[in-house]
């Protein structure tokens, strides 16, 4: 955990203070996990075993909710340390199934599995292109966040787990980890360089059912600055957008089972083939507000209706023109 260091000049001289409670963090006892390695296998050119314990820790607070139908039930406060998921995925390069036909990372997905069968799902893009790459992590600690004057403590959790900073429930907080499998999104999509990506609509698929957005009514609009930079090409420049909140879109036409928002993930795709991947948690169960938008475009015939805007990424990579298809798929 990081400390502050206190430097202070006497008389020409250096001393050195440490201070060693830099927060309200630190103050109760914490619990320490036994993990040495974890699974990692899929779309990579060396599966096997990551030794974890040649990675770095990194910690935050967490606020533990698990959702309810009827009442959502508090679990406790915690600051977790532990491996990342950024870190642990580093140590493997990536192989691609679909690599001949579409080179980019931005439609990988990952499923995280345990002894039980139990799974949580990520997008690539949530790890390696957002703001918080560090923020999921497999518990190496943890301490509880009691407050001086409260009564009752927050009984630490028994095993380990994963952890995700950015959710508001718990969904996809499964305990004691054991595989990594790394997939593309399969799909039919152009292989072709289309320069028409003009499209007026686009399509839902979700299992079975699919559907067709013309317009969109009674959904929220925000505003948004677009600092732009790319990862493959650099600096994009500066944007002032408004969009259409994302989540709600979906909301609108789709009945999401809650139960299933921690093992789903969804593709938007172009007309052109571009597509990427976004986990459902990262759309519809944020704690920060930083949410996806969806910007309709009404005074051009070039670029499509409705352009995706990834809000939440560092990089752009994630925004897509013209969307024609987005496709919901939930890992079993």
């Amino acid at each position: 955990m990081r400390r502050i260091i206190l430097l202070f000049v006497i008389a020409g001289s250096l001393t050195i203070a440490q201070d060693t409670k830099s927060s309200f963090f630190d103050e109760s006892p914490s619990k320490e996990y036994l993990i040495s390695n974890i699974l990692v296998e899929g779309e990579v050119e060396n599966p096997g075993m990551v030794d974890l314990t040649s990675l770095p820790l990194n910690g935050f607070p967490v606020k533990n909710i698990s959702y309810g139908k009827d009442k959502n039930r508090f679990l406790g406060a915690y600051f977790f340390s532990g491996f990342s998921l950024f870190d642990i995925l580093k140590q493997k390069k990536i192989k691609k199934a679909n690599e001949g036909e579409f080179r980019p990372f931005v439609d990988l997905y990952i499923i995280i599995e345990n002894a039980k069968g139990e799974k949580a799902v990520f997008s690539w893009g949530e790890i390696f292109y957002s703001k918080d790459n560090f923020k999921v992590i497999i518990a190496k600690s943890v301490r509880a966040i009691n407050p001086p004057n409260m009564k009752m403590k927050w009984q630490l959790p028994d095993e380990t787990q994963l952890v995700c900073g950015n959710d508001a429930f718990n969904f996809r907080n499964i305990v004691n980890p054991t595989k990594i499998i790394i997939k593309s999104f399969a799909g039919k999509y152009s292989q072709e360089r289309v320069k028409d990506l003009y499209t007026a609509e686009f399509e839902m698929v979700n299992l079975d059912r699919s559907f067709v957005v013309k317009e969109i009514v009674n959904v929220e609009k925000r505003n948004f600055r677009g600092i732009g930079y790319g990862h493959g090409m650099g600096w994009k420049g500066i944007e002032n957008i408004e969009g259409f909140v994302f989540k709600d879109v979906l909301k609108s036409y789709i009945l999401f089972d809650k139960q299933l928002i921690g093992n789903t993930i969804l593709c938007v795709s172009a007309k052109d083939g571009y597509r990427v991947t976004f986990s459902l948690s990262e759309i519809l169960n944020r704690n920060d507000m930083n949410d996806v938008l969806l910007i309709e475009i009404t005074n051009s015939s070039v670029e499509g209706k409705y352009n995706l805007f990834a809000t939440p990424d560092f990089f752009v990579d994630r925004n897509v023109r013209s969307v024609e298809k987005i496709e919901i798929l939930t890992v079993n």
